[in-house]
């Protein structure tokens, strides 16, 4: 079997697997095509000694579903340094929690939405031997970033009873010109 033979056998053999795994044909059309240009722009021939066996790779791209919870939520999205942050910072006002990222450079995210709890994310650059700020738990690293996140303060509670109260009057501020 011809060196062209075995590349193209590779990728035959992932989508098969792709779709076994359930995920749709233009899904899977999708993939193959930009791993397999992946591996071409980083001058590799053999896909299999880039990625593993075909097998192994379709299982990470897509993990099968161990005994699903029905009240936590999972997905997997993608953005780009211009927008990571606030997208973090929306969603995690939504009760998205990072998990990781993916080896595909996806944010992997889950929710419980029943009882959400609010998370605070930052994006530092990865150094050599970088530790976590303080007060910060690593949830994703990929190429030349790190992810952090944290739980974010709780929305202030009114006090018991506080709904009674009448709301206080609006305050004005006196402003004074120095023009004379």
């Amino acid at each position: 079997m011809g060196e062209g033979t075995a590349t193209t056998a590779y990728w035959d053999e992932l989508a098969r697997h792709l779709r076994g795994r359930g995920l749709p044909d233009g899904h899977v059309t999708a993939t193959v095509a930009e791993l397999s240009e992946s591996a071409v722009r980083s001058g590799g021939t053999d896909p299999a000694a880039a990625f593993g066996p075909a097998a192994e790779l379709a299982r990470r791209l897509a993990p099968g579903r161990a005994a699903p919870d029905e009240h936590v939520e999972i997905w997997r999205w993608t953005a780009d340094t211009y927008a990571d942050a606030a997208l973090l910072d929306r969603f995690g006002a939504e009760g998205w929690e990072l998990r990781r990222i993916d080896e595909l450079g996806r944010f992997v995210c889950h929710r419980d939405p029943e009882h959400p709890r609010r998370w605070e994310y930052r994006r530092e650059p990865a150094t050599p031997g970088g530790a976590a700020p303080e007060g910060w738990e690593p949830c994703g690293a990929w190429v030349v970033y790190h992810w952090y996140k944290r739980p974010a303060a709780a929305p202030p509670q009114p006090a018991p009873g506080a709904a009674d109260l009448p709301s206080p009057s609006p305050v004005r501020r006196l402003w004074r010109s120095r023009r004379r």
